[in-house]
């Protein structure tokens, strides 16, 4: 792998860049992944305890402020389709690079915007830029790692990256306190050009120059109409989606949970964010650990086990007895720890065909992916709100559905899609 990255022209960062196939994945690059997928998370969860005040400080209502994370998301989900598209064309690297400058200079232009219109542009200007680590960062991990390793590489990523949804509104809300709504915008530049200066520094190229698409518009366009077409694709895609509404129905109906379910004031977030990233970060640490054990479809199917069981149960207590804390919090600690062990599975098994578009099957995953959580989060979460036991039922239905796409997508071979076929290490899906 050194010696076709070599070839690519790209400096390496010296003996920094190991063959992840066989090995652990280095620290640093677990790091810089995880940070990368952070960026838009950051930029959603830091600035929404500031929003109130960015109303009053423009003279706009609160709704034409909300439309600032509107512009924001449109434009993360237009360009998530094109970053790996992007990246399979030029290279992982400059890719990045440059997303990260754009992010920077979007970021800078909402620390100074003296109107509301700068301000909407600016955030467009973010969006445009905040999905590409997350979407090439998956494509980087296919490049350098296979079946069981990437799964392992995967895990390692996501137990960093689930510090950011507790973490940001937390800290946005301190800059908010101690220095205004402009520092949130500062923090979040600062942190993209420390990251560029890393990623600069430490991220290796992952795609050599012999390996990228021709850039052709209609060659593209068949590859995307080909995935979409895939049905082994499409089932692990809707398999994932569907696992992550563990957290997404708790995040739209967040408010309703805790003030009017829970009893809790404003401040009170943390009673559903902690126990939501502990299960995150553990389940990863721990499916890390146990994939090399019992391999990918083990691993899979008991994470299944364990998000049927705690939803199954949620239902059931919470149908019983009132919703009280701590016991209403302790089925999500273990529904997202079996979400850890399910995810990094579906979304290896889903991109290991695309050997020569790891970039576009990416790219496309995870817009797919983002609707459904759009859907969950923003009109399903609303009606089954009212009670405990209905999101209870919402996870466990939604934790069904996607075992029954990932079983259907069991019965499709795992074969190569596009040239140069690369050999999977491990068990199939």
């Amino acid at each position: 792998m050194r010696n076709l990255l070599a070839g690519s022209g790209i400096p390496l960062p010296g003996p920094f860049f190991v063959n992840i196939r066989s090995l652990a994945m280095p620290k640093t690059m677990v790091l810089l992944l995880a940070a990368l997928g952070m960026i838009g998370s950051l930029a959603i969860d830091t600035y929404l305890p500031a929003l109130p005040t960015m109303a009053h400080s423009f003279s706009v209502s609160a709704l034409r402020m909300q439309q600032t994370l509107s512009v924001f998301l449109f434009a993360f989900a237009l360009m998530m389709l094109l970053h790996g598209s992007l990246s399979d064309r030029f290279g992982r690297r400059p890719v990045i690079l440059i997303a990260l400058l754009v992010f920077s200079v979007g970021c800078l232009l909402a620390s100074m915007a003296e109107s509301y219109e700068i301000l909407l542009i600016s955030r467009g200007l973010q969006g445009l830029a905040a999905g590409a680590g997350a979407v090439v960062g998956r494509a980087m991990i296919q490049d350098m790692a296979e079946g069981n390793a990437a799964v392992k590489a995967m895990s390692q990523v996501n137990m960093t990256f689930a510090l950011a949804p507790a973490v940001a509104p937390i800290l946005g809300g301190w800059l908010l306190f101690y220095a205004g709504w402009r520092s949130i915008f500062v923090f979040l530049g600062v942190f993209a050009i420390l990251l560029w200066l890393a990623c600069l520094r430490w991220l290796p190229e992952s795609l050599p120059k012999n390996r990228r698409s021709n850039g052709n518009l209609k060659a593209q366009s068949t590859i995307f109409a080909t995935a979409l077409r895939d049905r082994r694709f499409l089932l692990l895609t809707l398999a994932g989606g569907l696992a992550f509404v563990v957290f997404s129905i708790y995040i739209g109906a967040a408010a309703p949970f805790v003030i009017e379910i829970l009893h809790q004031n404003e401040t009170a977030f943390g009673w559903l964010f902690v126990p939501l990233v502990t299960g995150m970060i553990t389940g990863s640490a721990i499916g890390a650990r146990l994939v090399g054990r019992w391999g990918r479809c083990t691993l899979i199917t008991r994470g299944y086990v364990m998000m049927i069981t705690a939803s199954s149960l949620g239902v059931i207590g919470f149908l019983t007895w009132p919703a009280s804390l701590p016991w209403a919090v302790i089925p999500l600690i273990f529904g997202t720890m079996g979400f850890a062990w399910v995810a990094p599975g579906l979304t290896v098994s889903a991109l290991a065909p695309w050997s020569d578009n790891r970039g576009m099957a990416s790219s496309l995953l995870t817009a797919l992916q983002t609707l459904i959580f759009a859907l969950f989060s923003s009109v399903v979460a609303p009606l089954v709100a009212g009670q405990a036991w209905t999101l209870s039922l919402t996870v466990l239905l939604a934790s069904l559905l996607s075992l029954v796409c990932w079983r259907l997508a069991q019965k499709n071979p795992d074969t190569q899609i596009v040239s140069n076929p690369s050999k999977t290490q491990g068990d199939t899906i």
